[in-house]
């Protein structure tokens, strides 16, 4: 017996429609078919399969176990028909490849935008779809062949089941109030802000997670007064003097984008990092995923971090050659 005979398209849509409305009728309304003749597909099918997909009762209908299995393939059926649908479409405009690429806050927030619009410029026949993750879920979706390519900091240059290409050198800072008592100095260490109030990122993130291993091994738990989600939102969060933070310096942006906002070099081993662009060690990339991920990695060999960064005079000047510690 071939599912494909019983479990049609139009099926799978009613099915996914009596979930969410708890009604055969209005499942049936909605995708404009008869109630009747809805039912009969529903039990036709269940015949023909062997198993019960409907709880009928007086208050309504409902799915059984294999009826909720159904779905749950049905909806991963129906995103890579839209996934397809949108390829195709893709094609037919001569766009001649895709690629999936999950990236860091941290690389999103600095240098991506602009190594991004590089490449496409240079490649307008391939498609990229960017998603934000931490760093240990970007791991996650490349060991799953969810993504194609990833950007994410990492403690050494090896992970189990990745390839990893340097992308991006980044120093942390520390960002304080520029009324703060410390924002005349030239450096600070981490010892020196453990008393301060914090702005952080979420907990879960790798930021913050590198933060409170750093605290613990003083002896200490950040201050943290609130949590914000967003890198722009830390900032903003210490331009109205809710705390200090560090986060990576790029990402201030240019000029005074934050004024009242100082940014102090932070004399650490820690502070100095690298991003990695990532791939599958299992999978041989497409043509397109392989010209991005050589694209990507070629930016820090092919880049003056001195014309970008305006960090990069405090990252060499703390001798900072094998960057630790890991990003969101």
């Amino acid at each position: 017996m071939a599912l494909g005979d019983h479990l049609t398209s139009r099926v799978l849509q009613l099915l996914a429609a009596i979930r969410e409305t708890g009604s055969l009728t209005q499942a049936a309304q909605r995708l404009h078919i008869v109630p009747s003749a809805a039912s009969r597909r529903v039990q036709a099918c269940e015949a023909a399969l062997g198993v019960v997909l409907l709880e009928r009762s007086a208050r309504g209908v409902t799915l059984t176990p294999a009826g909720l299995a159904v779905v749950r393939h049905a909806e991963r059926v129906n995103r890579d028909l839209e996934a397809l649908a949108g390829e195709l479409d893709d094609l037919a405009r001569g766009v001649r490849g895709r690629v999936s690429l999950s990236a860091a806050a941290s690389a999103i927030a600095q240098h991506l935008p602009e190594d991004l619009g590089h490449f496409l410029r240079r490649r307008p026949d391939i498609r990229v779809d960017l998603q934000e993750h931490v760093s240990a879920t970007v791991a996650e979706r490349l060991r799953a062949r969810e993504t194609d390519v990833g950007i994410l900091v990492a403690e050494t240059a090896e992970l189990p089941g990745l390839n990893l290409l340097p992308y991006r050198h980044e120093s942390l800072v520390v960002i304080l109030p520029s009324t703060h008592p410390l924002a005349h100095r030239s450096w600070l260490a981490f010892r020196d802000l453990l008393d301060e109030d914090w702005v952080g990122l979420r907990a879960g993130t790798s930021l913050a997670a590198l933060l409170s291993r750093q605290a613990a091994a003083h002896g200490r738990t950040l201050r943290t007064r609130i949590e914000v989600y967003a890198m722009e939102s830390v900032c903003r969060m210490v331009q109205n003097g809710l705390g200090i933070a560090i986060m990576p310096q790029k990402a201030l942006g240019p000029g005074a984008r934050y004024p009242g906002v100082t940014a102090v070099a932070l004399r650490e081993p820690w502070a100095g990092r690298t991003l990695y662009v990532a791939s599958n060690a299992d999978v041989e990339p497409e043509p397109a995923a392989r010209a991005l991920v050589q694209a990507l990695a070629s930016s820090l060999t092919t880049t003056n971090p001195s014309n970008n960064d305006p960090s990069a005079s405090a990252f060499c000047a703390l001798s900072v050659s094998t960057p630790q510690g890991d990003t969101r």
